[in-house]
């Protein structure tokens, strides 16, 4: 449990480029968890490249390259644009009140920390273990997407054994602690950006005519058609691109493995906005001109044999021979990598979770590493969902599995906002000055309302379409883990007698990094040496 501070404690500051920063305090008081100290046992290896990097393209997996074309279907060209649209506009408000958060007090599996301290305890417990079941989840659905890619190539290995082999690869991967994961995320996301890039490019030649040989243009708008089934298909639409977007909050997960969180956050959140046009919104507008919402490889519950992904099947029109195949490998990359990615949340948010004490103990031992072996276990077992796919026909569990972890990833988007909503209120109760955040986000309190109210809606409104006729499936993927989150969490509420936490007793002093003035200083030197090139590309990522 965290422990807060004296109220008397008194820390000094120093001005740092404008910004008052917090300087290591004299004050004998120390706190259960002290950012300084290291985050129980985790190491601080990862470098601001990692988080800038992995925060673009680190978990971008099956969501953009597969279900990208259930959404196509669901919701035609003009709609996908629309579902992404709005899905990306919560997605950038998310990213930038965490990074307010996490930089300030950067904390591994910072989001039961942040929901306990700065709502309700119950809340931050459910919040903790809903995060925790939709990075599980996500794991699972590029297990279940990996044997589908694999098709493309051959029919002869089973699906079961293709998920079993990739799955040994993900565990050994994370096996290298937080150094060897972002070095791995780092070249892991680099592939995938440079691949959505060459995408784009060579989607919008073959648009035009200038290969493959036909011009498409926007043929495909008018038929059969940009919408595919109007506002419905768009509400449908919703939760796999909440889905393809899921990740953002990769860089709060990760705050407590970070050298300089100061820095290297607040850089990585700006990419968000780059990522969220650059990679999603254009890739998906690519799609909508080159293929029809109709077309039956699009991923649907049934035609598993003939499933392919958007990507690929971009490139076959374009008739670069061989193109198809680099494509498809590329994908397979992004599928280990996303999986990879989401092992690597996992283990770090139930680690956090036995460090609240609110797990058991056992899974926040960390080794010589700095990998919580026993929660990478435990992660790992819950993946072996995927070898059902073997013997449940069509795409209907890889469907309800995306659906489920869609879903989930709204609940903690909505929690984030909620917690920034309240701790900002909190600092303005308690006399905080604001220039004591490495990184202030905009549009407080109006965007937080907004993001609020935008994922309620959205959470709500999901599975509306599958009531009229009723579809088990569709509603057990839309509404099955919002049932158990709230019930979970009235139970939990009822049971422990906990409240929303005052304003004025919320701790915003515990978990808080502190810096030296030798370390600020060296930071203001690096400042001062970096060349005119160096100055702009950060002014832009």
């Amino acid at each position: 449990m965290y422990k807060s501070t004296s109220k008397t404690e008194v820390s000094t500051f120093k001005e740092d480029v404008g910004i008052k920063m917090p300087i290591e305090s004299t004050s004998s008081a120390t706190s259960s968890l002290n950012p300084n100290e290291g985050d129980k046992g985790l190491k601080r290896t990862l470098k601001a490249r990692h988080l800038t990097m992995i925060s673009i393209g680190g978990v971008v997996g099956q969501g953009l390259f597969l279900s990208s074309g259930a959404n196509l279907a669901k919701a035609g060209p003009a709609g996908l644009l629309v579902a992404y649209a709005i899905i990306g506009f919560i997605v950038f408000w998310i990213a930038v009140e965490l990074g307010e958060m996490a930089a300030y007090i950067p904390i591994s599996g910072s989001f039961t920390v942040y929901c306990r301290r700065f709502v309700d305890k119950s809340f931050g417990t459910i919040i903790g273990y809903n995060y925790w079941a939709c990075w599980s989840i996500i794991v699972a659905v590029e297990l279940v997407a990996i044997p589908l890619v694999m098709r493309f190539w051959t029919d002869v290995v089973p699906d079961w054994a293709w998920s079993g082999i990739f799955l040994i690869l993900m565990f050994c991967m994370n096996l290298y602690g937080a150094r060897g994961w972002g070095e791995a995320e780092y070249w892991f996301s680099l592939i995938k950006i440079i691949c959505v890039i060459v995408f784009v490019i060579v989607g919008c030649l073959t648009s035009g005519g200038v290969i493959g040989g036909t011009v498409y243009g926007f043929k495909y708008w008018k038929d059969p058609g940009a919408f595919s089934n109007g506002v419905l298909g768009v509400i449908n639409a919703l939760v796999l691109a909440a889905l393809s977007m899921t990740g953002t909050d990769i860089v709060g997960v990760s705050a407590g493995e970070s050298a300089n969180p100061r820095k290297a956050i607040p850089q990585a959140v700006k990419t968000v906005f780059i990522r969220i046009i650059f990679i999603y919104i254009l890739s998906v507008f690519v799609m909508g001109m080159l293929i029809p919402w109709n077309d039956p490889h699009n991923l649907s519950m049934t035609g598993r044999d003939v499933t392919v992904s958007p990507f690929t099947m971009v490139f076959q029109l374009a008739g670069l021979k061989g193109a198809d195949s680099v494509v498809n490998a590329v994908i397979l990359i992004t599928f280990i990598s996303c999986g990879n990615s989401g092992m690597y949340v996992t283990t770090r948010t139930l680690c956090a979770l036995a460090n609240e004490g609110i797990a058991h103990k056992k899974l926040a031992y960390v080794n010589k590493r700095g990998v919580p072996i026993y929660s990478l276990i435990c992660t790992s077992a819950v993946s072996l969902v995927c070898f059902f796919t073997s013997w449940i026909p069509g795409n209907a569990l890889f469907m309800v599995l995306a659906s489920l972890a869609g879903v989930a990833g709204l609940i903690t988007w909505f929690a984030i906002a909620f917690s920034h909503y309240r701790f900002r209120k909190a600092m303005i109760v308690q006399g905080k000055d604001l220039n004591q955040l490495p990184y202030i986000a905009p549009g407080h309190p109006y965007m937080n309302l907004i993001s609020i109210g935008a994922c309620a809606v959205i959470i709500l409104i999901s599975g509306w379409s599958y009531f009229v006729p009723a579809d088990p499936i569709g509603l057990v993927g839309s509404y099955g883990g919002l049932v158990i989150a709230l019930g979970g969490y009235i139970i939990l509420r009822i049971w422990k007698k906990t409240k929303l936490i005052p304003l004025e007793e919320i701790d915003l002093d515990t978990g808080v990094r502190y810096f030296s003035i030798e370390e600020l200083d060296a930071e203001k030197e690096e400042l001062k040496n970096e060349t005119f090139w160096q100055k702009l590309i950060a002014a832009i990522i």
